[in-house]
């Protein structure tokens, strides 16, 4: 041993290595008590004073209530998930709960549906967590994290399905949330009721509010109330944040009016549809009604002209045919009655013919094209080109169709992720065996809730088909009528000539042209853009002749 005096080392720096000893054992035995203290706390063994940080003492807690003690894969879990490493907390929830008394309950599979959530399954997960029957059941820290990552505000909530939705969830999530979910149900004339009751839930000037507001015009238009259907149109086409087009409220007014025998004021209201819009030729149809039930024929002839055109075929349907055969009936203009019946064959016996084959099979290049687009977002006819004439014409103006689509998009980015994640799990994760075959087994759940969204966005396709089919059917049944019409007016054709005595009546059209609007086309057999909706119709000595005095006496 070194003697400090023999080696000649100062008294003062004697004392100062002795109390740097003394001081150095006492740290070293404080540090040894922390780590002791450490460990005893991890364990659950220190007693009163022993805390965890946060969320993990909650989570321990709400897993020891429901089954006593945590195990280690348990305890291994909670590491994984309260770090953010999401992925290895999904990777090791089999090890951790399978068979376990906590998983079965409500508070074990909303965590369970978080974890899926947090790696970015959202909608499977959300599905998962609302068909939990009793929320309350649920421990009040896993909601709060739920309500972090779903506020009613999130994307994700327009992708799920309507019909999982349960009352009690409005207590966690909020009216927003509900209203995002239940507001797209498509409401009937007998549950006004119940759309005023979830408007009252909305807040004002909000765009979920606006969308329910029309949800319960449509809903009044169709009952036996028309006129307070339009005064909440009127308030609705004045709100901000409105969802709906200002050309389809348009419409919609104008049918309004319409159905209420304001034919007038329907007119000026169809007026204002642009030609731009997708619900021109609407507009320009029911403009040719209001003038056959105003008695002018020869304006449902000009107007029709135009729906007719062989440029159209794909965006107008077969009842304006039925319209313009009729007026052209009516003014006893016999052969081109004959020429709109043959014209509606050529044009809809094809039409027919393949919608027909869409409705039985809507796995067609066609369809796969439309769905294409529409994962782009809301588009026209005119921008699906050549397809156009393949697709009911519809499809691109169908919310069902469109909300369909946009929830297979939403599930084919999770079937992408779930494969990710699967193929991440094989480098790490967990020590149970046969774990990566259950996590296929959940990636290929996932692709078929994909296909299931494919298969209804199919199944969209298919209905507008067949609608478009019956509509066919339907017209050419009226056709028939108009047929028969008119073998009947030919055959009393003498008789209506000599009770005229030669007299004539004319009818003078006044729709169609408008003088900022006339071109003058020097060659006749092509017709220009511009010169559609612009045409005018005179008709001169019409089966309705005017009655002579003598015939008067008779």
């Amino acid at each position: 041993m070194m003697n400090f005096k023999t080696a000649g080392f100062p008294r003062f720096f004697m004392s100062l290595f002795i109390a740097l000893a003394v001081v150095g054992t006492t740290v070293s035995s404080s540090v040894a008590m922390a780590e002791d203290d450490e460990l005893l706390n991890i364990l659950g063994a220190g007693g009163a004073g022993a805390k965890t940080k946060g969320g993990e003492s909650r989570l321990m807690k709400t897993i020891q209530t429901v089954q006593g003690r945590v195990t280690a894969e348990q305890n291994i879990f909670v590491q994984f998930f309260d770090k953010g490493e999401f992925d290895k907390a999904l990777y090791q929830w089999p090890a951790a709960f399978d068979s376990s008394a906590f998983a079965a309950t409500p508070s074990g599979r909303a965590l369970n549906a978080l974890v899926l959530f947090k790696n970015g399954i959202q909608v499977t997960a959300l599905e998962m967590l609302l068909a939990i029957d009793s929320p309350k059941k649920i421990d009040e820290d896993i909601l709060k994290r739920w309500r972090e990552v779903a506020p009613d505000n999130a994307p994700v909530w327009a992708a799920i399905n309507t019909a999982v939705w349960n009352q009690a969830w409005t207590d966690v999530f909020g009216i927003g949330a509900e209203v995002r979910v239940r507001g797209r149900q498509v409401f009937a004339a007998n549950q006004v009721d119940a759309v005023r009751e979830l408007i009252k839930k909305t807040q004002v000037d909000t765009r979920e509010r606006a969308w329910l507001s029309w949800q319960l015009v449509i809903a009044l238009a169709q009952g036996e109330d028309p006129g307070v259907a339009g005064k909440a149109l009127a308030v609705l086409m004045k709100a901000p944040n409105n969802p709906v087009s200002e050309d389809l409220m348009t419409m919609t007014a104008a049918r309004l009016l319409f159905q209420n025998g304001f034919l007038d004021a329907a007119y000026k209201y169809y007026e204002r549809v642009p030609k731009t819009s997708d619900y021109w030729f609407d507009a320009q149809e029911e403009m040719a009604w209001s003038q056959i039930r105003k008695g002018e024929p020869q304006n449902a002839m000009a107007l029709t002209k135009t729906l007719v055109a062989p440029a159209f075929t794909s965006q107008v349907g077969p009842e304006p045919f039925f319209l313009r055969s009729l007026a052209q009936i009516k003014v006893c203009d016999y052969p081109s009655v004959v020429a709109t019946l043959n014209n509606f064959r050529e044009r809809f016996k094809p039409r027919a013919s393949e919608l027909k084959k869409l409705a039985e099979s809507a796995d067609t290049p066609a369809v796969t094209r439309l769905v294409a687009r529409l994962k782009q977002g809301p588009a026209k006819l005119t921008d699906l080109g050549a397809d156009a004439s393949l697709l009911p014409r519809f499809v691109t103006r169908d919310s069902t169709l469109l909300q369909n689509v946009l929830t297979e998009k939403t599930l084919e980015a999770e079937a992408k992720l779930a494969g990710d994640l699967y193929a991440r799990s094989l480098a790490g994760g967990t020590a149970q065996v046969g774990f990566q075959a259950r996590l296929e087994f959940f990636k290929k759940a996932v692709d078929t809730r994909t296909q299931a969204a494919r298969s209804a966005t199919f199944g969209r396709v298919k209905v507008l088909a067949t609608e478009e089919v019956e509509e066919i059917t339907a017209m050419l049944q009226k056709l028939h009528i108009v047929e028969a019409e008119l073998l009947q007016q030919i055959s009393m054709a003498g008789r209506v000539i000599s009770s005229s005595q030669g007299a004539s009546s004319v009818k003078v059209g006044t729709t169609g042209s408008q003088a900022r609007d006339k071109v003058w086309f020097p060659a006749e057999g092509e017709t220009w853009f511009d010169e559609y909706a612009n045409y005018k119709v005179d008709v001169k000595k019409g089966c309705s002749a005017a009655a002579s005095s003598s015939s008067l006496k008779r």
